[in-house]
């Protein structure tokens, strides 16, 4: 009967220990704070071009033609405008650039995405499907941190469709995302 007993105690202290475990388990635990998040966020910082409008004499002086200029705008923001003026078939320009991560997080560049104003790109270089063929040089897949810069360049032809003294304008913006998205 004794033993009988002490097998009763056991069985209650045993229903009383999973109870009050179960009680503290169940219970709704409530947190505050403040959570900062970083973001994602850059800027150009300097382009440079090879055609400013000035064609080099054998003597090492420049004439101004009225063909074929670069203008490129846009520096200190996050979107580059640039703009081809009265380019003739088969003009090229390089744009040297360079942009800077002013993020707080590491990033990823993505994409850098060329959008024309008003035309189609071409799709090759020759392809003449498009007045202008940019070739993004660089840059795409480099990770960033605050502070960093990533050079990079755009290879820019007329093509032969290209119509005569018209001006062509485009845009370029740096898609970033976070380095563990990438």
């Amino acid at each position: 009967m004794k033993s009988y007993s002490i097998f009763i105690v056991l069985i209650f202290v045993a229903i009383m220990i999973v109870s009050v475990s179960f009680a503290l388990w169940s219970k709704v635990l409530y947190i505050e704070g403040t959570v900062n998040t970083g973001y994602l966020d850059g800027k150009w910082i300097s382009a440079f071009n090879y055609d400013q409008g000035l064609d080099p004499n054998p003597d090492g002086s420049f004439k101004d033609k009225d063909v074929g200029s670069t203008v490129i705008s846009g520096i200190g923001t996050d979107t580059l405008v640039i703009t081809i003026n009265n380019a003739y078939p088969s003009y090229f320009n390089d744009v040297e650039v360079e942009y800077q991560y002013t993020g707080t997080i590491p990033a990823v560049v993505k994409a850098i995405n060329i959008i024309p104003h008003g035309f189609n790109l071409a799709s090759a270089c020759g392809a003449n499907d498009g007045p202008i063929w940019v070739e993004v040089v660089n840059g795409v897949g480099a990770q960033l941190h605050q502070g960093d810069t990533q050079a990079s360049s755009f290879k820019i032809h007329v093509e032969q469709c290209a119509e005569q003294g018209a001006t062509y304008t485009f845009t370029v913006e740096i898609v970033l995302v976070q380095w563990n998205e990438a």
